[in-house]
C-alpha cells in the first residue's frame, strides 16, 4: 500500500513538472507565427496565446481518454501495474522533454508520451507475462500505435509541401510589397482563414471534445450552411475595415489564429502532461471507493468507459487540476525562458533575413542544396523568359530589415507568411482531425514553417546548408525522442517494479538533479549564443557612427576575452587546471565565431555607409582582420595546451613556469592598455604602446634563447618544450596584432573625420 500511496503523490508532482516543460517546448506551435511576424510586442502575444489555454484547458477532458486505453488495454492491468508505469512515464518523459528545451530544439510531446507508455507497457509484458500468458498485443494496442507513426511520417512531407506550395502561390499574388494594397483580396483570404480557424476551435477544439458525435452528425448535413454564411459574413466585416480604417488584415488573421491554435493545444495536447496522473489518481479513488477491493487484483476495466467526457465539469477533482494546469500554463508560456529558446530556433530558421546560423552544415545539407541548385538550374533554363522574369519579379524585396515600429525589433518574417503559416496549419490539422487521421500538432506547425521559409526564398545559398541542417536535427530529434521515451520508461519501470516505492523516489530525486543541471546548461548555452549573436544586433546601422560606436565597443568587448582566455590558458597550463582549460577552448571557439559575425556584419552595413566615408570604412575591415588573426591564435594554443594536460604529459620546469608568469602579467598589461587607450579616444598613444610592445617581445626573445640554451645541455622534456615554445611564438604574434589593431583604428578615425 505504501507503494500506491508513493505513487499517486508523486503522480501529482509530476504534473506540475509536465506541465512547464511540456508547455515550455509546445508553446512554440502557436507563437511561432506571431512572435517571428512582431504583429504586436511580445506581451500581447502571449496574453493573447494565454487567453487561449485558459479557456481551452476547459474543454480537454474528452482526450484523456488517449492515455486511459488509447495505447495500454487497462483490462490487462491492475492498480499497481497502472501506476508504476504512469511514474515512470511521467518522469522519463520530464527528462526527454526538459532536455531538448534546455538545447532549445522543439520536439514532439506526444511522441514522448505514446512511445514511453508502450516501453512501460513492454516492461510490464516481461514481468507479468510469464504469469498471465498474456501475449503483447493484449497490453498494447498494437496496430493504433502503428497507425499514428505511419501519420505522423506521412504528415512530415505533407506539410512541408503544402505550405511550401501555398505559400509560393500567394507570393506570387500579393508579393513582398503589399503594404496599403490588395485589400479586397485580404478580405477574401481573411475570411477564409478566420473561418477555418473558427472550424478548427469547434471541431479539434469544443465541439469534438463535449458532443463529439452529435457535432458529427451536425457537420455531416449543415457544414455548408453554415460556413458559407460565415465567410460572407466575415468578408464584408474585413473588408469594411480594410478600406474605412485602414486595418492590417493579416495581423488581425495571427492574432486570432494564435488564440485558435492556443485554444486548439490546450483542448487536445493537455492529456500529454495531466492524462496520465488525472488516469492515475482516478483509478485510485475507484479502488478506495471499492469495499474490499484487493490492490494486486483489482481491476482496471472501469477506465474504457468515457466517462470524463462528459462529467468531468461536474468533479472538483478534475476541475481544479484544469484550473491549475490553464494557470500553470499560462505562467509558464511568460516567464519560461527555455521556452523563448525553443521558440526562437524555430524562428531563426525561417527568418527571411540572413544572420546568426545556429546550426553547423552537414554532408547530408550539403549534398540537398547542391542536388536542389542543379535541378533549379536546369527548370530556370527551361522556363520561358518573360516568365522567368514576372517570378523574379514578384518576389522582389526590399534588402533592408523591417523592424516592428513600437519595438524596433527585427521582423523576421511579414504578417503574409504568418497568415499561411496558421492557415495551411489549421487546414492540415482540421482535416486529419475530421477524417481521424493521426496527426502531431508540433510536426505539422513545424514542417509547415518551415515549408513557407523555403517557398519565400528565406532559404538563400548564404544560409540553406545551415538552415537545412537545423530541420534534419529537429526531425531527427524527434525520433531520437521516441527512442529516449521507449528505453527510459522501459528501464524506469523495471526500476521501480523492482525497487518499490524507495526507487521511485530515487527516480524522481534523480529528475530533480537532471533539471537543475539543464537549467545551469541552459543559462551558459543562453549567454554563449548571446555572445555569437551580438554581430547582428545592429543590422539598422546606416551611417559610420555605428563604426565609431558599437562597432568599436565590440571590438573592445573582444579584447577583453582574448585577455581572459590568454589568462586561462597560461594559467591553466602553469597549475595543470583542466577545467581552466577546458574553459579556454570553449571560449577560444566563441571568440571566432563572434568575430567572425563581427566581420559579416560589417560588410553587410557597409553598403549602406555614405560616400564620404566608405574610403575609410576598410581600414576598420583592416582592425578586424588584425582582431581575427588574435582569435585565430588563442585557437591555435588552447587546443595544444589543452590535449597536453588532458594527456597526463609532464608539466612546466619551474624556470618556464616562472618565465611564463611574467609574460602573463605584461601581456595583460599591456591588453589593458590598449582597451583603455581605445576607450579613451588616445590615438596618440600609440608610441607609447609601441615602446611596451618592443620591451615584451624582447623578452620573449630572451626567454627563447635561453630555453634553446636548455634544450641543448638536455634539460627538460620534448613535449612541454614544444608547448613552451608555442606558447612564446603566439605571445609574440598576438603582441603584433594588437599594435596593428589599435594603429588600424587610430587611422580609420583620423579618415572618417576625427582628428586626434
Amino acid at each position: 500500500m505504501l507503494l500506491i500511496w508513493t505513487c499517486v503523490t508523486l503522480l501529482s508532482l509530476l504534473a506540475f513538472f509536465h506541465l512547464v516543460v511540456g508547455v515550455s517546448n509546445d508553446a512554440v506551435n502557436f507563437l511561432n507565427s506571431a512572435i517571428g511576424s512582431r504583429i504586436a510586442s511580445r506581451r500581447a502575444v502571449l496574453w493573447t496565446a494565454g487567453a487561449g489555454l485558459l479557456i481551452g484547458t476547459f474543454f480537454s477532458g474528452g482526450m484523456m481518454e488517449v492515455v486511459r486505453n488509447g495505447v495500454i488495454n487497462p483490462n490487462s492491468l491492475h492498480l499497481s501495474d497502472l501506476l508504476i508505469v504512469f511514474v515512470a512515464v511521467s518522469i522519463i518523459n520530464v527528462i526527454v522533454i526538459d532536455a531538448y528545451n534546455s538545447i532549445g530544439f522543439p520536439t514532439s510531446t506526444t511522441i514522448a508520451v505514446i512511445f514511453s507508455l508502450i516501453g512501460g507497457g513492454l516492461a510490464v509484458v516481461m514481468m507479468k507475462g510469464a504469469e498471465t500468458g498474456m501475449a503483447y498485443s493484449g497490453f498494447i494496442n498494437t496496430d493504433r500505435i502503428f497507425l499514428i507513426f505511419a501519420g505522423i511520417l506521412v504528415s512530415i512531407l505533407m506539410a512541408f509541401v503544402m505550405g511550401a506550395v501555398v505559400q509560393f502561390v500567394t507570393r506570387l499574388i500579393f508579393t513582398f510589397q503589399y503594404q496599403g494594397r490588395f485589400t479586397l483580396l485580404f478580405a477574401f483570404g481573411g475570411a477564409f482563414a478566420f473561418t477555418a480557424i473558427l472550424f478548427l476551435i469547434f471541431k479539434k477544439g469544443v465541439g469534438g471534445v463535449i458532443w463529439e458525435e452529435h457535432f458529427n452528425t451536425f457537420v455531416e448535413l449543415t457544414l455548408m450552411d453554415v460556413l458559407i454564411p460565415t465567410f460572407i459574413i466575415i468578408f464584408f466585416v474585413l473588408w469594411g475595415l480594410g478600406t474605412l480604417i485602414k486595418i492590417d488584415i493579416p495581423r488581425l488573421v495571427v492574432f486570432f489564429g494564435t488564440f485558435a491554435l492556443a485554444l486548439s493545444f490546450a483542448a487536445n495536447d493537455l492529456v500529454n502532461f495531466i492524462g496520465l496522473p488525472l488516469t492515475g489518481i482516478e483509478s485510485f479513488k475507484e479502488f478506495l471507493n471499492t469495499p474490499g477491493a484487493d490492490i494486486n487484483t483489482f481491476s482496471l476495466h472501469f477506465l474504457d468507459n468515457d466517462w470524463i467526457r462528459g462529467h468531468h465539469f461536474q468533479d472538483g477533482i478534475y476541475m481544479t487540476f484544469f484550473v491549475l494546469a490553464g494557470a500553470i500554463m499560462m505562467i509558464t508560456v511568460f516567464y519560461s525562458k527555455k521556452s523563448r529558446s525553443v521558440t526562437e530556433t524555430e524562428v531563426y530558421l525561417g527568418r527571411q533575413a540572413p544572420g546568426y546560423e545556429q546550426f553547423e552544415p552537414s554532408p547530408t545539407s550539403r549534398l540537398l542544396v547542391r542536388r536542389f541548385l542543379s535541378m533549379y538550374q536546369k527548370v530556370e533554363a527551361w522556363l520561358p523568359a518573360p516568365v522567368h522574369n514576372f517570378i523574379s519579379a514578384r518576389f522582389a524585396r526590399s534588402v533592408v530589415p523591417e523592424r516592428h515600429a513600437g519595438t524596433d525589433e527585427l521582423v523576421y518574417f511579414d504578417t503574409v507568411r504568418a497568415t499561411v503559416n496558421l492557415v495551411v496549419a489549421v487546414l492540415l490539422i482540421s482535416v486529419g482531425t475530421y477524417l481521424r487521421f493521426p496527426l502531431s500538432t508540433t510536426f505539422v506547425v513545424f514542417m509547415v514553417s518551415m515549408g513557407t521559409s523555403f517557398a519565400d526564398q528565406a532559404w538563400g545559398r548564404e544560409s540553406a546548408v545551415y538552415r537545412i541542417s537545423g530541420v534534419l536535427s529537429v526531425l531527427g530529434g524527434w525520433f531520437i525522442t521516441a527512442l529516449t521515451g521507449f528505453l527510459g520508461a522501459f528501464i524506469f519501470t523495471l526500476l521501480i517494479w523492482w525497487g518499490g516505492w524507495v526507487m521511485a523516489l530515487v527516480l524522481f530525486a534523480l529528475m530533480i538533479l537532471t533539471l537543475i543541471g539543464t537549467t545551469r546548461y541552459h543559462h551558459r548555452k543562453q549567454q554563449q549564443i548571446e555572445t555569437q549573436r551580438q554581430g547582428f544586433i545592429n543590422e539598422q546601422a546606416e551611417s559610420v557612427e555605428w563604426l565609431r560606436e558599437t562597432g568599436s565597443e565590440n571590438v573592445r568587448k573582444q579584447l577583453l576575452e582574448i585577455s581572459k582566455i590568454y589568462f586561462l590558458i597560461i594559467n591553466g597550463l602553469i597549475d595543470e587546471n583542466l577545467k581552466q582549460l577546458r574553459e579556454a577552448v570553449q571560449k577560444s571557439e566563441l571568440l571566432q565565431q563572434a568575430v567572425k559575425n563581427h566581420k559579416e556584419e560589417l560588410f553587410r552595413t557597409y553598403s549602406k555607409l555614405p560616400d564620404e566615408v566608405q574610403d575609410a570604412g576598410h581600414l576598420f575591415v583592416q582592425a578586424l582582420d588584425y582582431l581575427t588573426e588574435l582569435s585565430n591564435t588563442l585557437s591555435i594554443v588552447a587546443p595544444l595546451v589543452y590535449s597536453h594536460v588532458e594527456n597526463q604529459h609532464k608539466g612546466l620546469t619551474n624556470v618556464q613556469q616562472d618565465d611564463l608568469s611574467v609574460i602573463l602579467d605584461e601581456v595583460t598589461s599591456y591588453l589593458n592598455f590598449v582597451i583603455h587607450f581605445e576607450k579613451e579616444k588616445r590615438f596618440d598613444a600609440l608610441a607609447e604602446l609601441k615602446t611596451r610592445q618592443r620591451i615584451l617581445i624582447d623578452t620573449i626573445e630572451e626567454y627563447r634563447l635561453e630555453q634553446i640554451r636548455r634544450i641543448r645541455s638536455g634539460e627538460g622534456k620534448t613535449r612541454v618544450n614544444v608547448i613552451y615554445m608555442e606558447l612564446l611564438g603566439e605571445t609574440k604574434n598576438m603582441l603584433i596584432y594588437c599594435h596593428n589593431l589599435f594603429q588600424a583604428l587610430r587611422e580609420f578615425y583620423i579618415h572618417s573625420g576625427n582628428k586626434t
